[in-house]
């Protein structure tokens, strides 16, 4: 299993933000799920696309995976932080 066959072409989109969590202008999400106050899943299904978005309240970094059983041992992936105002996505693609 791999990260772009699991979920087909999917783009992932972080916001990471220290004070608030920001709605983006214009967007348009056939699901979303608020998981508590400060993490959001927001996503839309184009054919064969998923398209996702992160919101979180974090001063730290965040965590998306995707599995078949709900686990970490062979899930996909994906870490993303900003420093000094640089985003930055580690894709972890386990076999």
């Amino acid at each position: 299993m791999s990260f772009s066959s699991t979920v087909a072409c999917a783009v992932l989109v972080v916001l990471v933000s220290s004070s608030a969590l920001s709605l983006v202008t214009g967007a348009h999400w056939d699901h979303a799920i608020f998981l508590d106050d400060d993490y959001r899943l927001l996503w839309s299904i184009t054919g064969q696309d998923i398209t996702f978005e992160v919101q979180v309240r974090t001063h730290g970094y965040v965590g998306l995976g995707f599995s078949k059983d709900g686990t970490i041992y062979g899930a996909d992936m994906v870490i993303g932080w900003v420093d000094q105002g640089q985003v930055h996505f580690q894709v972890s693609a386990n076999q």
